[in-house]
């Protein structure tokens, strides 16, 4: 799985909305697969991390779990309403902690009373400054899948992950008419463009080729291209 840097502009971007409010439980989700949701839950993690906060990544993606396989995790079985800590993988006292899909067939079915999550989230916020929810796609319906409308629910606020030249008009008004029917919040729709680069992408990447011999003219010329307006334009 590639992620992002910290310091990513439009990360930042993110990070920086999220904070204006303090919302303390944020979930990603994607309007359907390969958005990047994943990629983007951890790089947030990650910027919070940055900032000093303690954070829980908690992956509820049973059809295409990821945490597991990105940091070799053994998934267990878990449920919310019930002690659920003996799961978290810590790996250290600072930082981010992870919670890895959980493992039994029967793991969704707690996760259908709104009451045991919204106790789960109480529960995790008395030891983490932000618990953050990967979840599966908003569109997914599946009765095995940890249902993604009361994640979306129970969070203080919902990013919706769609992508470029893929997600139709439709499908991104039909996922938020979920998220209202939910009752959700949600805050922003973020589009993963990276099969598309832009014009400044595309720049920056050559700057790459003079990064041993001119490091300080690479430098230069990234600060020139992530802050002209024109280079970043998107139509």
């Amino acid at each position: 799985m590639n992620t992002f840097p910290v310091n990513y502009v439009e990360l930042e971007s993110i990070y920086q909305s999220l904070e204006k409010y303090r919302y303390q439980c944020i979930s990603l989700s994607g309007a359907h697969g390969s958005c990047g949701t994943s990629m983007m839950a951890y790089a947030l993690a990650k910027r919070y991390q940055a900032n000093g906060y303690k954070v829980l990544l908690i992956d509820v993606n049973l059809h295409q779990p990821s945490l597991d396989k990105r940091l070799g995790l053994i998934r267990q079985d878990w449920q919310v309403g019930q002690d659920n800590k003996s799961a978290i993988y810590a790996p250290s006292v600072e930082g981010t902690d992870f919670l890895s899909a959980p493992l039994s067939n029967t793991a969704s079915s707690s996760f259908r009373d709104p009451v045991a999550i919204q106790h789960s989230v109480a529960e995790w916020l008395t030891s983490y400054d932000r618990v953050i929810f990967d979840t599966s796609p908003i569109s997914t319906s599946n009765y095995r899948d940890i249902p993604t409308n009361l994640i979306c629910a129970a969070a203080d606020a919902s990013i919706l992950m769609i992508k470029s030249e893929f997600t139709s008009q439709a499908i991104l008004q039909e996922c938020c008419d979920k998220f209202a029917q939910a009752n959700a919040n949600l805050i922003g729709v973020v589009m993963n463009d990276m099969d598309f680069p832009s014009l400044a992408d595309e720049m920056l990447r050559e700057t790459q080729r003079i990064s041993t011999h001119l490091p300080w003219l690479q430098r230069a010329l990234q600060k020139f291209i992530r802050q002209s307006g024109f280079l970043n334009f998107r139509a």
